[in-house]
């Protein structure tokens, strides 16, 4: 049974075995018109009311999960002397990464990274604001020619003086490497697992872990330069 964060279900799990229904419910269009359907029975026109979608929509739609067996019909009930088909769907459904498409996959983790980067740069903006003496660098190469803008690298003792600061860069490292950092950053994240809930005389901070191996080739475009 898949670990839940947000919320506890203890019924049995569909699990999401074709790249067309991983697709299908990776479309917030899609899945907005499932939801009304997970784990509850209903008509199509009780469903599209809850979606706030015209019923034609919700009937194309119903079609199409059916289709791909995410939705079953499981009766009729008469309403105003007409039989209404009534579906219903899996109360729980787990959805593997590996059938989801890149693109889908992409969206998603914007999404759920939207408020942390925005936490960042807020949170980064207010450490330059404050940090005396350092600035941003604009002029023209003359080994090159080329006009370029950065960052002025960081007085040393600058980290002596606030508490804070980022780091981000390409690191090109073996295999052994890798994972010797990998298990350092763990080791870190389990040390300060007790600082995630706020205690008296404590102020949050935002600490990113983020270890993740590049396509030289796919990421080219956005890769910096070794070194």
């Amino acid at each position: 049974m898949p670990h839940t964060i947000l919320g506890s279900y203890t019924g049995e799990w569909f699990e999401v075995t074709t790249p067309e229904q991983a697709a299908l419910l990776s479309d917030p269009r899609a899945v907005r018109h499932f939801e009304p359907f997970l784990g509850r029975t209903l008509g199509t026109a009780q469903a599209a009311r809850e979606a706030g979608v015209s019923t034609e929509r919700m009937m194309y739609r119903v079609r199409q999960f059916q289709r791909l067996g995410l939705l079953t019909q499981v009766g009729e009930q008469r309403r105003s002397g007409r039989p209404v088909r009534l579906y219903r769907a899996p109360g729980a459904l787990r959805i593997p990464f590996h059938l989801t498409p890149f693109e889908d996959l992409q969206r998603q983790l914007a999404v759920q990274v939207r408020n942390l980067e925005t936490l960042r740069i807020r949170a980064s903006a207010r450490l330059l604001e404050r940090a005396e003496g350092q600035g941003r660098l604009l002029y023209r190469s003359e080994a090159t020619g080329a006009v370029n803008a950065e960052a002025e690298l960081p007085d040393p003792t600058l980290r002596a003086r606030q508490v804070g600061g980022e780091f981000t860069g390409t690191l090109w490292l073996t295999a052994v490497q890798a994972r010797a950092v990998q298990a350092q950053v763990d080791a870190l994240m389990a040390l300060l697992d007790p600082a995630q809930q706020p205690q008296e005389g404590t102020r949050p901070y935002l600490l990113a872990s983020l270890l993740l191996p590049l396509d030289p080739e796919q990421d080219a475009p956005w890769l910096s330069a070794p070194g």
